[in-house]
């Protein structure tokens, strides 16, 4: 009784969790918007030179993969913005022609074990199955090789991950920025997710490379498909989802945000 007292002689009485709402406030839109133009302001500004550090990291994850490369040809992204790109090879299936059946006996076997794979695993792991299985029939059938050069392959995903890049602060900002967080902390997971995507891309793309140079064409469409805008969707979402953990960490505590 004395609790139920003291409750209703409080300034302030905060209604229930569940009846709580965050109110929209056009001025964090504000912010939102002009930090993501600044940031692909900035983006643009410094492309050539992340280009440049993207091709030496790749380069130098190549040589520790033992894969011969060499500089290839300049392309042009945007205006003003060019990237050079690296040249590599494929592995020879008329030296080694069974490793094409090897690939797709091993996918076999894992379609094989399909109602015992983790479910989240089981759309991955068909998408592997089917870009194996529709490259191999493609070069039994159509033709002996794959119509993209691993240089063609770079520079596909050299465009498709300039794009993104550019994409990336204004579909964070429009998402995270209008949250009522301090705004170091938003700064600092637009910091994290874009670093984070130069250095993911890099990694990706010599892993590319290097499977191609090992292990042939056959892979090519698997690591354009699964391991292109499929992987960054993933990084994206995940960033995301940690980034509003912490956000609401810190909104759990400030109750005067809440209506």
């Amino acid at each position: 009784m004395r609790k139920g007292r003291w409750a209703l002689r409080r300034k302030v009485i905060y209604p229930h969790k569940s009846l709580r709402h965050m109110p929209f406030r056009m001025g964090l839109l504000a912010e939102a918007v002009s930090v993501a133009a600044g940031a692909d302001l900035l983006l643009y500004w410094q492309l050539p030179q992340i280009l440049h550090w993207h091709t030496r990291v790749v380069g130098f994850l190549l040589e520790l993969a033992e894969v011969p490369w060499e500089a290839g040809r300049q392309i042009t992204l945007l205006p003003g913005v060019t990237a050079e790109l690296v040249r590599t090879s494929y592995l020879d299936y008329q030296d080694h022609p069974l490793y094409p059946w090897y690939f797709l006996g091993a996918a076999v076997l894992l379609l094989a074990g399909y109602r015992w794979w983790p479910a989240p695993l089981k759309p991955v792991l068909l998408l592997i199955q089917a870009s194996l299985a529709v490259t191999f029939l493609y070069l039994q059938l159509v033709s002996p090789s794959v119509p993209y050069s691993p240089e063609d392959f770079c520079a596909i995903w050299y465009r498709g991950e300039t794009y993104l890049w550019l994409l990336l602060p204004l579909l964070f900002a429009m998402c995270y920025f209008i949250l009522t967080v301090p705004f170091w902390m938003k700064l600092s997971w637009l910091c994290l997710l874009v670093s984070y995507s130069f250095l993911w891309s890099a990694v990706r793309l010599a892993l590319a490379l290097a499977t191609f140079h090992h292990f042939g064409s056959l892979w090519m469409p698997l690591f354009y498909f699964v391991f292109g805008f499929l992987a960054d969707f993933l990084y994206m979402v995940a960033f995301y989802s940690l980034a509003m953990d912490r956000a609401a960490v810190f909104l759990g505590k400030q109750k005067e945000v809440w209506q």
